[in-house]
């Protein structure tokens, strides 16, 4: 790890196999490759320490990563790559830094952070429930996404109280991930709320119909 005449590859290796078994050296050569700049440290060398944290199934890996995403300053490559990442950490950490990265304005986070979020829902599910119906409005496109291929939790339950904006992602939910829930609580909705259940009605017909993947020459 130490011997500047080696390839960084096999260094970061090194690295790596060093923090997995709590050596604090392995942890600080980790650290400095990736806090370092872009004009210190190349994009490539970067990427591939996240990859080798990702690997290690430790919270200080899990932070370096959460740091790397919520950095507004960080190459956006970068932090695309710390989101795909978290998903290997089952965690409400993870779960807040990835729908916090849905308020990204550039698409390959959001989109990586969504598919991340996507592998680690499912323990996760009813907080992101809560994270649906009482967090941040701009988040819940990506937090939509992620339980319509989610279920395993009972739609209803989003219905009481819930704002207009709120009722039209649950109507996408449903709509979207109507095999992903049991058919009694879908069935449910309708008179919990019918105008959400007519709703996701309409995304059935359309997505039952031969024209739904239909496109252009």
């Amino acid at each position: 790890m130490d011997d500047s005449s080696e390839d960084i590859y096999v260094q970061l290796e090194a690295a790596a196999a060093l923090a997995a078994h709590g050596d604090h050296r392995g942890w600080e050569f980790m650290e400095g490759k990736i806090n370092s700049s872009i004009q210190s440290v190349p994009l490539e060398p970067q990427l591939e320490t996240i990859i080798v944290a990702s690997e290690i199934n430790d919270e200080r890996s899990e932070r370096l990563l959460i740091s790397v995403l919520n950095d507004n300053t960080r190459n956006a490559e970068l932090r695309s790559g710390a989101a795909w990442a978290l998903g290997q950490f089952v965690s409400l950490s993870s779960v807040t830094a990835l729908v916090q990265a849905f308020n990204s304005n550039r698409f390959e986070i959001k989109s990586e952070a969504a598919r991340a979020l996507l592998r680690i829902a499912e323990p996760q599910v009813f907080q992101l429930v809560d994270l649906l119906k009482n967090g941040d409005h701009s988040t819940r496109d990506g937090i939509s996404w992620t339980l319509a291929r989610t279920g395993h939790f009972n739609p209803v339950s989003m219905v009481g109280g819930s704002d207009d904006n709120l009722r039209r992602w649950i109507s996408y939910i449903v709509g979207y991930g109507q095999g992903n829930f049991n058919k009694a609580d879908v069935e449910a909705i309708c008179k919990a709320d019918p105008e959400v259940y007519f709703a996701a009605s309409v995304l059935w017909q359309i997505m039952a119909s031969w024209i739904n993947e239909l496109t252009e020459y």
